[in-house]
């Protein structure tokens, strides 16, 4: 029988949990394990737990990841007040020119 851990391991090595892991999905995982006699009944609860959370923490972590690659692309680009500021200095200009 294979250990407990060594099938966490495994699934996420496999990526089973990064983004799309459900309690669901996990327990259809787990209790395909389970037939096949790779886990045992009653690791099987605490296996599933683990996965889930697993999926939980990965999906923050890519949340972090994105927004802070949003936060760097934002970095040094003009916000529509920005552009209206400079709007109304053009025009201000503009008008001062044409006098």
């Amino acid at each position: 029988m294979i250990e407990m851990a060594g099938v966490v391991d495994t699934l996420l090595a496999l990526g089973f949990c990064a983004l799309c892991m459900t309690r669901e999905r996990a327990k259809k995982i787990v209790d395909e394990l389970v037939m096949r006699g790779e886990v045992e009944l009653k690791e099987s609860k605490a296996l599933i737990d683990k996965m889930v959370t697993r999926g939980e923490e990965e999906r923050a972590e890519l949340r972090k990841l994105v927004e802070e690659e949003l936060e760097r692309a934002k970095t040094g680009l003009a916000t529509s007040k920005d552009i209206e500021e400079l709007s109304a200095k053009m025009d201000a200009l503009a008008e001062k020119l044409g006098k």
